[in-house]
């Protein structure tokens, strides 16, 4: 199940959480297409000797594949305009190849922007199969008012 961030912009209130979303595995076909599309093939990434010399011992999943898979993890119904912007995005813990992942949302503002359209701004958490928060960022959304 994907998380639905949606809601017209007056029926919005801070404090609204939904998730958690359905578990994802990251897989090493999706570490190494990643590779493929971006050019990032930084060994902490791609080389199985390399990492056994790190403090992880294991290869890491690009951040910006976790943010990817993560964003496919919810999706927006129709109060939801577009996508207006990310901020305060961190990974406090990595993730390796074969970690679940799943999204949880909450609302944490809204600001008014003109008599069509407000910002509501939901922080995304992402956590592993062990519970553990590996991503968390702002993402707000330009979002309908009430028809």
């Amino acid at each position: 199940m994907q998380v639905l961030v949606d809601g017209y912009f007056d029926d919005l209130e801070p404090g609204y959480t939904t998730g958690p979303s359905r578990g994802r595995t990251i897989t090493e076909t999706d570490v190494v297409h990643f590779m493929m599309l971006t050019g990032n093939w930084a060994e902490i990434h791609s080389n199985v000797e390399f990492v056994k010399g790190t403090p992880y011992r294991q290869r890491l999943v690009q951040g910006s594949l976790v943010l990817a898979i993560s964003q496919g993890l919810f999706t927006t119904g129709r109060a939801v305009a577009a996508f207006y912007g990310l901020d305060r995005l961190r990974f406090p813990k990595p993730v390796f190849i074969g970690d679940t992942i799943a999204v949880e949302c909450a609302l944490t503002g809204k600001k008014d922007r003109d008599e069509r359209f407000g910002l509501a701004t939901w922080r995304m958490t992402v956590r592993n199969q062990d519970e553990a928060t590996v991503q968390v960022a702002d993402y707000t959304m330009l979002t309908y008012r009430t028809p």
